[in-house]
């Protein structure tokens, strides 16, 4: 499920984490080398999650964002309660301290972006637990945690509005308002997707063309809204006695073509639709290593050829030839 996020807003946004947290690479070298252990250790700790992470952040893009984070933020909440020689003796703890706060804060602001109410829960638990020896001293930095929190959240939810605006974009712009089909743009997005996995699949991918026989002359007699209607049944029947697998699109005003993964017989899919629904024409063809323009040019010449044969009588046309 998670892979399935790597094209969306959400996906951008992964995306821009992973850039931040390259930049604090350069940083990772004074740390190592005037840092006690506690620094260096979370500082090897950052570095081994970055590159452990990385590489599966387009599988699991949120799941690696929120593993990486949340030992970034543990880490730093546990340098503020230690000795300043684990940390960093070279410097006093008033310059360093405050730096560390500002990470933590930083890091739960993140998280709550990212991850959420639970994971601003979890890391709000986790502070309390490591300053609760020292909780009133600690009280300042526990605040401005609790702000970075909230302000993550806010932004969280700009996020998803903004994901979900996207989204109904794109669906409106892939979709035919009348069938609720995919449109010509659906088409070539899903062609490209479809031969690529034929290619990997080695199986064959067919493209059909269907054309609904005397639209104009059934809109000019009975008007617009029985035409619309008889589109809108054939989209239905497409939907039923087509596979599952196979992808359906309208294309034209009285145009539909679909893409079948697999096909071996083109000729049993045009009876099925046939005894559904008997006045449309349909040619089948083997796409092969055609672009998706020559595919429909050639395409399109089978389904004239079967409707001219079917005007002269011969309803057992073969669709593919």
């Amino acid at each position: 499920m998670e892979a399935a996020e790597a094209n969306t807003t959400w996906g951008h946004v992964f995306q821009v984490y992973w850039k931040v947290a390259f930049v604090l690479v350069p940083t990772m070298l004074p740390a190592l080398y005037f840092g006690g252990w506690a620094l260096r250790a979370s500082t090897v700790l950052f570095g081994v999650l970055l590159a452990v992470l990385y590489p599966l952040r387009r599988r699991f893009p949120k799941s690696a964002v929120l593993i990486h984070l949340a030992g970034a933020y543990l880490t730093a909440l546990i340098q503020l309660v230690l000795p300043e020689s684990a940390v960093i003796s070279v410097l006093p703890a008033a310059t360093w301290r405050p730096a560390l706060a500002i990470f933590a804060t930083v890091g739960i602001y993140a998280l709550g972006m990212y991850g959420g109410w639970r994971a601003v829960a979890a890391a709000i638990v986790a502070a309390v637990a490591v300053f609760a020896p020292n909780f009133v001293p600690n009280m300042p930095i526990l605040i401005a945690i609790v702000l970075g929190a909230a302000a993550g959240i806010a932004v969280r939810s700009v996020i998803v509005e903004l994901a979900t605006s996207r989204d109904q974009l794109t669906k409106h712009a892939l979709t035919d308002p009348l069938t609720g089909l995919g449109n010509r743009r659906a088409l070539e997005h899903e062609y490209a997707r479809y031969v690529n996995v034929a290619r990997r699949e080695s199986v064959p991918l067919f493209i059909s063309l269907w054309d609904l026989d005397n639209l104009k002359e059934i809109n000019d007699r009975a008007g617009h809204t029985y035409g619309d209607a008889m589109l809108i049944d054939f989209a239905n029947v497409l939907r039923s006695v087509l596979r599952e697998g196979d992808a359906l699109f309208r294309i034209g005003g009285d145009e539909f073509c679909c893409l079948h993964l697999g096909l071996k017989d083109g000729a049993s899919v045009m009876d099925r639709v046939h005894r559904v629904f008997s006045s449309v024409s349909v040619g089948f063809s083997d796409t092969g290593d055609l672009f998706l323009e020559e595919a429909l040019e050639q395409v399109d010449a089978l389904m004239y050829k079967h409707k001219r044969r079917r005007r002269q009588g011969d309803d057992s046309a073969d669709a593919r030839n």
